[in-house]
């Protein structure tokens, strides 16, 4: 508030006067403000406002009489603004997502590039297969033990005794 107060004065004072330093930019604007609202009321308001009329009365005899209609008619409404929102918010990470995907990309790129400018070519061919190596050994290493931990598996299930089976009598088990 203090704002309008302040510089109230200096906005009155340039709507008021005729002969501003701003004339020239504020009166074709002024103008063409002035003859858009003639054309409107000359041309278009007496056309629309029989539409606009009807619809009005339309709409607050619906709203009077069926109140349920309406606030049924709000959350529809609702629904389907916060669905859109939600949409744009999905599809605003999805396309920061995929920004920060494709800059990892580049630059990943570009450290190999300059790894290989420094080092030379034969030196990243021997770096490139001691980690494809490394890899393969992981790997390896993995099998083994996956191997050990099914061994051991077979090994557990062969301790537990068998179920005796009674035979085909009813509630004999499954």
């Amino acid at each position: 508030m203090d704002l309008l107060q302040e510089n109230f004065p200096q906005l009155f004072y340039l709507y008021s006067t005729y002969y501003t330093p701003y004339a020239t930019y504020i009166h074709p604007l002024r103008r063409a403000l002035l003859l858009t609202q003639s054309y409107f009321y000359q041309y278009a308001f007496p056309t629309l406002y029989p539409f606009y009329a009807l619809t009005l009365r339309l709409l607050s005899s619906v709203l009077t009489e069926q109140p349920s209609l309406a606030s049924l008619a709000l959350l529809a409404i609702l629904l389907l603004v916060s669905l859109k929102l939600m949409d744009i918010l999905r599809r605003t990470i999805i396309s920061w997502i995929a920004f920060a995907i494709r800059m990892i990309m580049y630059v990943s790129v570009i450290l190999v590039a300059v790894w290989v400018y420094q080092r030379g070519l034969e030196q990243s061919l021997e770096d490139l297969g001691w980690i494809i190596g490394l890899f393969a050994g992981l790997g390896e290493q993995g099998e083994r033990m996956g191997h050990a931990k099914a061994a051991r598996r077979a090994r557990e299930a062969k301790k537990i005794p068998k179920a005796n089976h009674r035979g085909r009598t009813r509630g004999a088990g499954w």
